[in-house]
């Protein structure tokens, strides 16, 4: 009798024990489903956190490039204003504005420019003007004989004005050195008419005084420049200044006018030991214009 209420003692005990290991069991694996919940819930939001400041850093990023090419945009549209704005400062006429002709007599030959595309009164005289001008010397043999080639180009033309350069070298059996020649032409595009030196600046001491103090234009050493400064320094204030009065003019060759963008040039005559001719730069802020 007391051995069969010992052994159903033990079995109560060990049913007792089962009984609260799987109550242990349930509760953590409870524990462990609320866990994997909880870390699954916070793993849910941190990548919903990410995802949205990862969403606002993209927005952020593209509303700043599409600034940047609104302001390109911007900028871009103000360049094409500005080049608009120069091109229509640049006016009517510009170099490629003119063609090419060549005039020829015995064995020399002279390049010029003419005004391409247009039948106007206007047009047709400042072509003649220059078609003059260019072969006036060979026209009125001053260099019979000789043989070379005579070429132009343009330092600058606006509407206003146009200034062409001629340079070349002639060579003759007869004389024993070549000869550089240089002389030019300004064209007034508003009235057809050639412009020369006394026409454009106030002819006067101060003037003399900036063509003495000018730039020598020469691509030749340093030494001859310094030598090209002693002549001309040399030189007779009330003799150049009665040169300068006759410049431009095609029967007295001596002096001769061209401009640039922000200069006057003035070319003279000189012996051929120094060249034949020499030229000086005038900035335009030296020079009284008319």
């Amino acid at each position: 009798m007391y051995l069969k209420i010992i052994i159903v003692g033990i079995v109560s005990l060990i049913w007792l024990s089962a009984c609260s290991n799987g109550e242990r069991n349930v509760a953590s694996d409870l524990n462990t489903d609320n866990d994997a919940v909880e870390n699954q819930e916070t793993n849910t939001e941190n990548d919903a956190v990410e995802n949205q400041e990862t969403k606002a850093e993209n927005d952020a990023l593209e509303n700043k490039e599409q600034e940047t090419n609104d302001n390109n945009g911007v900028g871009e549209n103000q360049e094409t204003a500005t080049n608009d704005k120069n091109d229509e400062s640049k006016g009517l006429y510009k170099e490629n504005s003119f063609t090419s002709k060549q005039y020829t007599k015995g064995n020399i030959k002279v390049s010029y420019p003419q005004l391409a595309n247009e039948d106007s009164d206007k047009a047709n005289k400042i072509n003649s003007v220059i078609t003059k001008a260019a072969s006036y010397y060979f026209e009125n043999d001053y260099y019979e004989g000789y043989t070379g080639e005579i070429k132009y180009y343009i330092p600058f033309v606006n509407d206003e004005f146009v200034s062409i350069a001629y340079e070349g070298l002639l060579t003759s059996p007869s004389n024993s050195y070549p000869i550089n020649l240089s002389y030019s032409t300004l064209v007034n595009m508003q009235t057809g008419e050639k412009v020369s030196l006394s026409d454009l600046v106030n002819l006067d001491d101060s003037f003399v005084q900036a063509f003495k103090q000018g730039g020598i234009v020469t691509d030749q050493s340093s030494e001859y420049k310094q030598e090209i400064k002693k002549y001309i320094a040399s030189l007779d204030n009330q003799d150049l200044l009665k040169k300068f009065l006759e410049a431009d003019k095609m029967n007295s060759p001596e002096v001769f006018v061209y401009v640039t963008e922000d200069s006057i040039v003035v070319t003279i005559a000189v012996v051929h030991a120094l060249g034949d001719f020499i030229s000086v730069q005038i900035s335009k802020d030296n020079v009284s214009f008319q």
